[in-house]
């Protein structure tokens, strides 16, 4: 029963987590056009420009992966499978969606905030 808790709490931690982070760097791109990376100097990383592609559409990404999960959730919960191999892919789902939010936001301040300041100190 407690393997159960804390499997369905990461679960929904890795949702609310996507969920906070797409929030979060939809916001700081509202803010942030960009043309942010050029206000540093006029030295800008090839890593930032390629990144800004993406970037535009982390939120969007985000959403996407978070109700691709909320499917899985649902199939798993509705599931006849073993409990454990039930509690193990909530827990990988988590693990997963944790790691993309931490990717695309880590992503987001490094390509947008650090690199093209960093670049321009020299």
């Amino acid at each position: 029963m407690v393997k159960a808790i804390v499997a369905v709490w990461i679960y929904l931690a890795g949702l609310i987590g996507t969920l906070t982070t797409a929030a979060f760097l939809a916001g700081v791109l509202a803010q942030y056009p960009a043309s942010h990376i050029e206000s540093f100097g006029p030295v800008v990383p090839a890593v930032s420009r390629a990144w800004l592609g993406w970037l535009s559409r982390a939120p969007m990404l985000l959403g996407t992966c978070t109700a691709m999960s909320a499917m899985l959730g649902i199939y798993l919960w509705r599931s006849r499978r073993p409990i454990d191999t039930r509690l193990f892919a909530a827990a990988v789902i988590a693990a997963l969606n944790l790691f993309l939010a931490m990717f695309c936001a880590v992503g987001l301040l490094l390509a947008y905030f650090y690199l093209p300041k960093i670049a321009n100190m020299a």
